[in-house]
């Protein structure tokens, strides 16, 4: 991927896979940065049980919300589409996050805004776009209007951006734990539920709406259909950590294969200055490497 720009779009499960991008190009996320992996004696395991028995959960914990965040925070259910947060990492790849959450006509005007201003600054479109975005909707909008909405988005960004490869993650359940409570089971989430339902739905809309828009489908479930039962790599209410998230990634490139050559010129990032035009302070986090 050297040369290259991968802009990543999306929600929590977005940024994950954005973490196991640049982790798989430096070996780790910079320090505070979101980060995919689960360690060994992680206080902030994602999911688990304490000392006494009982079940926890890392990831939704607010003492440890930074160290599968970092600084890139949700949007306060959706409520907040101006102080978003926005990710660069530059080495000899150049990686973007934005964050979306809900594929509302003024969700998506905010993220296309943002979108067109990274490129006008770059003077050139990304060379990829990795979309996650649809389970806001799920959970949050009728459920009439989440198939529609993803046509929406998928069809703004291929209006914004014609020549740039898009590819929608896919949406799949997390494999199940044979036993509620069972220690010796990894992952977590409910085998049915609301969300599950509407995913069953998301994945064929998810697949005409990426053919309407001439864009690629990550099928998750081939993923999290052979996922093993490993600490370090659980998944969650379809948030894929460790090798969950980095079969994400490793699918995604193997689609990438027929891009273009990549251009040689350097990567230009921003000043502080001209951040501050198209970011609200504090939202912005960039890091290049030597």
């Amino acid at each position: 991927m050297a040369g290259r720009w991968l802009l990543f779009i999306g929600d929590s499960r977005g940024r994950i896979a954005y973490a196991a991008a640049v982790a798989r190009d430096a070996g780790e996320t910079p320090p505070g940065w979101p980060v995919h992996r689960v360690a060994a004696g992680d206080e902030c395991e994602p999911h688990g049980w304490d000392a006494d028995g009982n079940e926890r959960w890392g990831y939704y914990s607010a003492g440890c919300m930074s160290r599968w965040k970092g600084g890139c925070l949700d949007d306060h259910r959706g409520r907040n589409v101006r102080k978003v947060c926005a990710l660069d990492y530059v080495s000899k790849t150049r990686y973007t996050f934005v964050w979306h959450s809900l594929n509302t006509k003024l969700h998506m005007r905010s993220m296309l805004s943002r979108v067109h201003k990274l490129v006008s600054e770059a003077s050139a479109p990304p060379d990829a776009v990795f979309l996650s975005t649809g389970l806001w909707d799920m959970q949050m909008a009728s459920a009439h209007l989440v198939c529609p909405r993803m046509h929406l988005v998928l069809q703004a960004l291929r209006a914004e951006l014609p020549r740039t490869q898009i590819a929608l993650l896919g949406f799949a359940p997390c494999p199940e734990c044979p036993l509620d409570h069972d220690r010796s089971c990894y992952h977590w989430g409910r085998r049915r539920s609301k969300l599950t339902d509407l995913m069953a739905g998301g994945e064929a809309c998810g697949l005409n709406a990426t053919r309407a828009a001439d864009a690629s489908y990550l099928d998750v479930g081939k993923i999290t259909g052979s996922l093993p039962n490993m600490r370090s790599s659980p998944c969650g209410t379809v948030h894929l950590f460790g090798a969950g998230s980095e079969g994400v990634i490793s699918q995604w490139y193997a689609s990438l294969a027929g891009l273009p050559q990549a251009t040689t010129q350097p990567v230009r990032l921003p000043n502080a200055t001209e951040l501050r035009q198209f970011w609200s302070p504090g939202t912005y986090r960039m890091q290049a490497a030597p």
